[in-house]
Protein backbone atom coordinates (compact mmCIF):
# COMPACT_ATOMS: atom_id res chain seq x y z
CA UNK A 1 0.00 0.00 0.00
CA UNK A 2 2.68 1.82 0.81
CA UNK A 3 3.77 1.99 -3.24
CA UNK A 4 0.13 2.68 -4.01
CA UNK A 5 0.53 6.16 -1.83
CA UNK A 6 3.17 7.38 -2.98
CA UNK A 7 1.57 7.17 -6.45
CA UNK A 8 -0.97 9.50 -4.93
CA UNK A 9 1.67 12.34 -3.81
CA UNK A 10 1.64 13.87 -7.13
CA UNK A 11 -2.09 14.94 -6.68
CA UNK A 12 -2.30 18.72 -5.40
CA UNK A 13 -4.57 21.01 -3.17
CA UNK A 14 -7.40 22.86 -5.12
CA UNK A 15 -6.12 25.95 -6.74
CA UNK A 16 -8.21 29.06 -5.82
CA UNK A 17 -9.88 30.49 -9.12
CA UNK A 18 -10.35 34.24 -8.54
CA UNK A 19 -14.38 34.97 -9.38
CA UNK A 20 -14.90 38.24 -11.15
CA UNK A 21 -18.29 37.73 -11.91
CA UNK A 22 -20.13 39.72 -9.28
CA UNK A 23 -17.77 42.85 -10.70
CA UNK A 24 -19.00 41.59 -14.39
CA UNK A 25 -22.52 41.88 -12.99
CA UNK A 26 -21.89 45.32 -11.93
CA UNK A 27 -20.39 46.53 -15.11
CA UNK A 28 -22.80 45.34 -16.89
CA UNK A 29 -25.67 47.33 -14.76
CA UNK A 30 -23.92 49.77 -15.25
CA UNK A 31 -23.68 50.21 -19.20
CA UNK A 32 -27.47 49.49 -19.65
CA UNK A 33 -28.30 52.30 -16.90
CA UNK A 34 -25.81 54.22 -18.76
CA UNK A 35 -27.47 53.61 -22.11
CA UNK A 36 -30.82 54.59 -20.71
CA UNK A 37 -30.34 57.42 -19.37
CA UNK A 38 -28.36 58.72 -22.75
CA UNK A 39 -31.01 57.75 -24.93
CA UNK A 40 -33.75 59.43 -22.34
CA UNK A 41 -31.28 62.43 -22.56
CA UNK A 42 -31.77 62.18 -26.49
CA UNK A 43 -35.16 61.47 -27.08
CA UNK A 44 -36.47 64.60 -24.63
CA UNK A 45 -33.69 67.43 -26.47
CA UNK A 46 -34.96 65.51 -29.94
CA UNK A 47 -38.50 65.39 -29.55
CA UNK A 48 -40.27 68.72 -30.09
CA UNK A 49 -42.16 69.72 -27.33
CA UNK A 50 -46.19 68.52 -27.53
CA UNK A 51 -48.70 70.89 -27.28
CA UNK A 52 -51.01 70.35 -23.97
CA UNK A 53 -54.27 68.44 -25.06
CA UNK A 54 -57.60 71.06 -24.63
CA UNK A 55 -54.81 73.98 -24.70
CA UNK A 56 -55.50 75.49 -27.66
CA UNK A 57 -55.61 79.28 -27.67
CA UNK A 58 -58.61 80.18 -30.06
CA UNK A 59 -60.63 77.56 -28.05
CA UNK A 60 -60.11 79.58 -24.45
CA UNK A 61 -60.62 82.74 -25.65
CA UNK A 62 -63.40 81.57 -26.92
CA UNK A 63 -64.67 80.25 -23.88
CA UNK A 64 -63.62 83.04 -21.17
CA UNK A 65 -65.45 85.40 -23.59
CA UNK A 66 -68.64 83.99 -24.27
CA UNK A 67 -68.72 83.31 -19.91
CA UNK A 68 -67.52 86.92 -19.53
CA UNK A 69 -69.45 88.46 -16.17
CA UNK A 70 -70.14 92.07 -16.43
CA UNK A 71 -70.61 92.80 -12.88
CA UNK A 72 -66.76 92.94 -11.85
CA UNK A 73 -65.77 95.70 -14.16
CA UNK A 74 -62.11 95.41 -13.63
CA UNK A 75 -62.22 91.86 -14.43
CA UNK A 76 -64.04 92.12 -17.23
CA UNK A 77 -62.13 94.70 -19.50
CA UNK A 78 -59.11 92.74 -18.26
CA UNK A 79 -60.45 89.42 -19.82
CA UNK A 80 -61.63 91.24 -22.81
CA UNK A 81 -58.24 92.78 -23.10
CA UNK A 82 -56.30 89.70 -22.74
CA UNK A 83 -58.42 87.27 -24.83
CA UNK A 84 -60.05 89.33 -27.53
CA UNK A 85 -57.21 89.73 -29.40
CA UNK A 86 -56.61 86.28 -29.86
CA UNK A 87 -60.01 85.89 -31.95
CA UNK A 88 -59.46 89.43 -34.24
CA UNK A 89 -56.29 88.42 -35.85
CA UNK A 90 -57.21 88.19 -39.34
CA UNK A 91 -59.23 91.29 -39.47
CA UNK A 92 -57.91 94.81 -39.78
CA UNK A 93 -61.34 96.57 -39.16
CA UNK A 94 -61.54 94.63 -35.82
CA UNK A 95 -57.96 95.80 -34.59
CA UNK A 96 -58.92 98.98 -35.50
CA UNK A 97 -61.86 98.73 -33.37
CA UNK A 98 -60.28 96.51 -30.80
CA UNK A 99 -57.81 99.47 -30.49
CA UNK A 100 -60.90 102.19 -30.19
CA UNK A 101 -62.54 100.73 -27.70
CA UNK A 102 -59.27 99.84 -26.05
CA UNK A 103 -58.63 103.50 -25.27
CA UNK A 104 -62.48 103.98 -23.73
CA UNK A 105 -61.93 101.18 -21.57
CA UNK A 106 -58.88 102.81 -20.05
CA UNK A 107 -60.63 104.57 -17.18
CA UNK A 108 -61.62 100.68 -15.82
CA UNK A 109 -57.86 99.74 -15.53
CA UNK A 110 -54.92 100.36 -13.56
CA UNK A 111 -57.14 101.97 -10.24
CA UNK A 112 -58.14 100.15 -7.37
CA UNK A 113 -61.45 101.16 -7.32
CA UNK A 114 -63.49 101.69 -10.31
CA UNK A 115 -67.01 102.69 -11.21
CA UNK A 116 -69.26 99.84 -12.94
CA UNK A 117 -69.58 99.47 -16.40
CA UNK A 118 -71.71 101.67 -18.46
CA UNK A 119 -74.19 100.25 -20.86
CA UNK A 120 -72.65 101.78 -23.91
CA UNK A 121 -69.31 99.86 -22.99
CA UNK A 122 -71.09 96.80 -22.26
CA UNK A 123 -73.23 96.74 -25.63
CA UNK A 124 -69.40 97.76 -27.59
CA UNK A 125 -67.78 94.69 -25.88
CA UNK A 126 -70.67 92.35 -26.49
CA UNK A 127 -70.82 93.14 -29.74
CA UNK A 128 -67.35 92.74 -31.09
CA UNK A 129 -67.38 89.15 -29.12
CA UNK A 130 -70.63 88.71 -31.44
CA UNK A 131 -69.13 89.89 -34.56
CA UNK A 132 -65.90 86.95 -34.14
CA UNK A 133 -67.57 84.05 -32.48
CA UNK A 134 -69.87 83.99 -35.42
Amino acid sequence: MNEALQNLKDIKPPVEVPDHSLWLLLAIAAAVVAAVVLLGVWYFRRVPKRRKRGADPIEIAKYKLKKLDFTDAKEAVYTFDEYFPFLAKGSEELKREFEELQKRLERYKYKKEVPPLAKEDIEAIRGMIEKVLK
